[in-house]
């Protein structure tokens, strides 16, 4: 047979393994049934000694084991520790804080980013939808008087080439009145941060128009006051109609 431990090959006679010193005996049969509470197999190799190791029992009973015996374990009895000591830190008064105020740092020349800088809306004023208005019905009214005029003059004369100049002329004022309309219908103006380029001045016979160009919003007539005042290459914050290029402000903040 094999040995249920080494598996090596032993006689049927032998009581151990030669080679493991294992036990081969098997249990004798029960010639009897087993009394109530205990199991058939209890004592199935027949030994007649008893564990080396007695049954292990505590020295003292549980509820003496968990009495607190140290400082530490007295510290959380909850019997022993009043309620009132566990009292929070008083606050400090505020007389005591610091409330120095913080210093603000000016920033440097041409420091303002312009670069993530997007453009916000404002309403505009009785006075600034006044003038878009204005800036809008008066050219299409003296371009009604001429048409009008030179349609009762030349009603009976061959006129193609002054009838050409009258349209062309009439598309242009009637282009220029149509984005005022439509900056005084819109209700709101942009403000826009930009850098000042260069500024220009176009003379006529009669006039001078003043201009000022910016990187983002382009050319504008900025006036005869804000074209002694500017400075090229610095940063204004402008606001204006971006249809009709109409500057209602302009601010220096770089």
């Amino acid at each position: 047979m094999k040995c249920p431990n080494c598996y090596s090959t032993v006689s049927n006679s032998s009581a151990t393994c030669p080679r493991c010193d294992w036990p081969l005996r098997t249990p004798p049969t029960s010639t009897s049934s087993a009394a109530f509470g205990q199991s058939p197999t209890a004592n199935a190799w027949s030994r007649d000694q008893q564990n080396d190791a007695d049954i292990w029992e505590p020295s003292r009973p549980a509820a003496a084991a968990w009495e607190p015996s140290a400082p530490a374990d007295a510290a959380w009895n909850p019997a022993t520790q009043a309620l009132n000591t566990w009292e929070q830190p008083a606050a400090e008064p505020a007389s005591t804080w610091d409330q120095t105020p913080m210093q603000s740092v000016a920033a440097p020349p041409n420091a303002t980013m312009i670069g993530n800088a997007m453009p916000t809306s404002v309403p505009l004023t009785g006075g600034q939808k006044s003038k878009l208005l204005f800036g809008a019905l008066i050219p299409l009214a003296i371009i009604g008087i001429i048409v009008w005029s030179f349609s009762r003059s030349l009603a009976n004369k061959d006129a193609g080439f002054a009838w050409i100049f009258i349209i062309a002329m009439s598309l242009i004022f009637v282009w220029q009145s149509m984005t005022k309309l439509i900056d005084f219908f819109s209700g709101v103006a942009q403000v826009q941060v930009d850098r000042l380029t260069k500024t220009q001045i176009v003379k006529n016979k009669n006039s001078r128009t003043y201009y000022g160009h910016f990187e983002r919003i382009g050319r504008l007539t900025i006036g005869r006051q804000n074209y002694d005042t500017a400075l090229q290459g610095a940063i204004y914050q402008v606001t204006y109609s971006p249809r009709s290029k109409s500057l209602w402000e302009m601010q220096q903040v770089g």
